[in-house]
């Protein structure tokens, strides 16, 4: 992208000239702003629509969430709209112009939050990005814009309403690269890129929850590789996960063709491909599954560094990296305050990612990959995923190896799919053993974990087998 050579004039917002009728009823037609204007006006209540939802109209994208800006909060008013939609109502963090209240119905929320100044104009010069600098005025039926904000919505470009925005809201930085991800065909100016790369340390007065969200948008959008790599470039990955930073120029040895970093990024995007529409299996992942499988993609080498070894021909090895990787990430996801449903399906793909690769160089038995699949629960799906993105990232263009890795993958999912592994009915009870004469106490529990193993393994295929077996090997 070429060089800016001059800085944009800044002045300030007025009503827009232009004629954008067509907009305002894309606007007024819309069931849940209808109500929340049908109601301003019976209450008398100044709200104006703004930033992401009139960017949204304004480049014809489905609308998710609704963002309105008040003279006034009117908590009365506040409560009705609640009721009128059916909708909760939370008080949220502080906005530029004070305390923003959120309601909540179903996937989309709704939020009003007090201006920021004495008029939109001066609300307007407040905010994040150009592109996000526009309003409607519900009551007055007008549009009101800064600056290049519709010259740079439609040139695609994502740049900063002031020279003073990123430090009044150093998130900002991570929620430009989520606008490079999710807003197809835009990017961000060098001048953006420039100011990021300066104050990437205020990223540290953010706090962990806010920043985490931005990192979940990022990851569940279309380009979650192209954003790591952008936050590589500019200096914020390794800002929020300073474990990746000895990733970089890390080499992997003959199995790989890039770097550790380079590699993590890739199986990122990878995983992501494969779920959305190339993995072979008839399954889909829920929103939740597909952001636990992109963090178990981006922390899954992080041991690497710390358990890097040469034999004596000089092959580089990673034995015992993906628990050192397990613990990495547990201490990320910690600090970054992650919620446990999500902590716990990132750690066993971790810890487990090495399994599938190292089974495809043998000859593994049905009985190791009943074992996984146990080991494993429904997270079996996400590993297979997982393993097939590392096995394609790696440059190897063997049909034979691709040809054995997919051939035991599918070996994995039929298993899967024929037999109850995860939580099969159980061979044997404690009654039953009790009424062939055996004590009760601990040993009992060791039988019939034996039992169960053995079950698991498909050595005992139902209750006749398991009594004989316990009858065999254990006396009474």
């Amino acid at each position: 992208m070429a060089r800016e050579k001059v800085q944009r004039e800044k002045k300030t917002p007025d009503a827009l000239g232009e004629d954008f009728s067509g907009v305002e009823r894309k606007i007024l037609n819309d069931p849940i702003i209808q109500q929340v204007v049908a109601l301003a006006r019976k209450k008398e209540v100044s709200l104006y629509l703004v930033g992401g939802t009139i960017r949204d109209i304004l480049l014809d994208r489905a609308v998710r969430d609704y963002d309105f800006v008040v003279e006034k909060v009117e908590k009365p008013f506040l409560d009705q709209l609640g009721g009128l939609l059916e909708a909760s109502l939370f008080p949220m963090g502080k906005g530029q112009g004070g305390r923003i209240y959120r309601l909540v119905k179903g996937e989309r929320s709704i939020d009003f939050a007090l201006m920021a100044g004495d008029d939109i104009g001066q609300d307007l010069m407040r905010r994040d990005f150009t592109i996000n600098a526009i309003a409607y005025s519900c009551g007055q039926r007008r549009f009101f814009s800064a600056p290049q904000a519709l010259e740079d919505l439609k040139a695609g470009r994502i740049d900063l309403i002031s020279s003073q925005a990123l430090q009044a809201d150093p998130l900002r930085m991570l929620r430009a690269v989520r606008y490079r991800c999710t807003l197809l065909g835009f990017d961000l100016t060098d001048r953006l890129q420039e100011e990021i790369k300066r104050h990437t340390e205020l990223l540290t007065e953010v706090a962990p929850e806010r920043i985490r969200a931005e990192l979940d948008e990022i990851i569940l959008s279309p380009s979650p590789s192209k954003g790591l790599g952008l936050m590589h470039e500019l200096g914020l990955l390794t800002r929020i996960f300073p474990e990746i930073t000895p990733l970089k120029d890390l080499p992997q040895g003959r199995h790989h063709i890039t770097d550790a970093l380079s590699h993590t990024i890739e199986v990122v995007g990878e995983v992501d491909l494969l779920i959305r529409e190339k993995h072979p299996f008839p399954f889909q992942f829920s929103e939740q599954e597909r952001l636990i499988a992109g963090y178990a993609a981006l922390f899954h080498d992080l041991g690497k560094p710390a358990t890097k070894s040469a034999d004596d021909t000089g092959e580089i090895h990673f034995y015992g990296h993906p628990e050192q990787s397990s613990l990495l990430a547990q201490g990320i996801m910690k600090r970054l305050r992650f919620p446990n449903r999500v902590r716990d399906g990132v750690i066993p793909p971790v810890e487990n990612h090495m399994r599938i690769l190292t089974l495809a160089q043998g000859e593994p038995t049905d009985k190791a990959l009943r074992r996984l699949i146990n080991a494993m629960g429904e997270g079996i799906r996400l590993l297979l995923v997982l393993g097939m993105a590392e096995s394609g990232s790696k440059g190897n263009r063997d049909e034979g190896v691709q040809g054995r890795f997919m051939d035991l993958c599918q070996r994995i999912w039929d298993l899967y799919e024929e037999e109850d592994l995860i939580a099969p009915e159980p061979l044997l009870m404690g009654r039953d053993l009790l009424a062939l004469g055996y004590s009760p106490g601990p040993r009992l529990g060791e039988i019939l974990n034996e039992v169960r193993r053995r079950q698991i393994a498909g050595e005992l295929r139902d209750r006749e087998e398991a009594l004989r077996f316990v009858q065999g090997a254990y006396s009474p």
